[in-house]
């Protein structure tokens, strides 16, 4: 606390300087649950959060508004998160990508790695999980 401001001009200055503050998260999911607890996780952590509800509409708002990272699921009807990480591949899209998915399988990992995620979550994702995965991505991004 400031000597001087008071705790509420403080709690604010420090969300101002946070690093998180205003970097752009897109998530990409067909549940608009699944949607609405992943953005009301990456708000409470200071993240400007943007959505889309499958991998063609994901990857045209990443083209049209440039996040800084990219989360995705994986299995979903139509343009999956295996779509989206093939846009990655082919350069159409250059942010990190992360995975968020139930799907645990060992050969899934191994293909969404070689295909460039840069990381995977295994839903319920929590909080510090995908703090620590943002965090990770957008330090591999500056590189």
């Amino acid at each position: 606390v400031h000597p001087i401001l008071p705790d509420a001009v403080t709690r604010a200055a420090e969300f101002l300087w946070d690093d998180r503050y205003m970097v752009k998260v897109l998530i990409i999911a067909d549940s608009a649950f699944k949607r609405k607890i992943l953005s009301n996780i990456l708000i409470d952590l200071g993240y400007d959060v943007i959505s889309a509800e499958n991998g063609n509409q994901g990857v045209e708002r990443a083209l049209a508004e440039k996040p800084a990272v990219l989360i995705t699921d994986l299995l979903m009807p139509e343009y999956d998160g295996f779509w989206v990480l093939e846009q990655h591949v082919a350069g159409r899209i250059s942010m990190p990508v992360i995975i968020v998915t139930s799907d645990i399988q060992v050969t899934t990992l191994d293909k969404c790695r070689k295909m460039g995620a840069e990381a995977f979550l295994n839903k319920p994702v929590k909080k510090e999980e995908i703090r620590s995965a943002i965090d990770t991505a957008l330090a591999s991004g500056e590189q």
